[in-house]
């Protein structure tokens, strides 16, 4: 992921310790659902995602932070000019920004394709790596770990969300429909 250090200047005085800036995803500005004078940009640290939203010709800056912790999943639409990454968020509630209106998805849209990638790649690496901890974690309270079971979901295999009924891969450990965590029946 490639980063745009004029972006990177607008998060510097925010940034946590020991926080440091992955990369930097912004809206295009002349292809469709871009912006033309005031584009969004996405900020990708180690710890959050910072989102900044131009208002006054540019001049003033609203920040919107979203922890990954907080994120329960990201879908990527591509499209053939510009495409949107769509993240869902837990208890996530404000009446300004991504998730306005009391939406639980919110959309970054008008990104170039690569970027668009970029990002939601990312986010599910990083959704991925929590949901391994969580496991390791739950196994290590259990005082058990029985992988005797795993080979019956093989790949290709498939589990049903305990929560939507939505079919997902055996490999998924959140609901691609309603972002749940996958209880695994083994």
């Amino acid at each position: 992921m490639k980063t745009d250090p004029n972006d990177v200047n607008l998060v510097k005085k925010i940034l946590w310790p020991n926080e440091s800036v992955v990369g930097t995803v912004r809206q295009s500005r002349i292809l469709p659902g871009g912006s033309v004078v005031v584009p969004t940009s996405v900020i990708v640290t180690n710890e959050r995602l910072i989102i900044v939203n131009r208002e006054a010709l540019g001049i003033r800056h609203d920040y919107e932070v979203i922890p990954y912790s907080s994120i329960m999943s990201v879908r990527l639409e591509q499209g053939v000019i510009t495409s949107s990454v769509f993240i869902r968020v837990q208890g996530y509630d404000t009446d300004k920004g991504l998730l306005k209106n009391g939406k639980q998805e919110g959309e970054i849209f008008g990104l170039h394709g690569g970027d668009a990638r970029d990002l939601s790649n990312y986010i599910n690496t990083r959704l991925a790596a929590r949901a391994d901890t969580e496991e390791k974690a739950e196994e290590a309270e259990a005082g058990e770990v029985d992988r005797s079971g795993e080979a019956d979901s093989g790949v290709g295999g498939y589990i049903f969300c305990s929560k939507c009924g939505a079919k997902n891969v055996a490999s998924a450990k959140f609901c691609d429909k309603c972002g749940a965590k996958i209880v695994s029946s083994h």
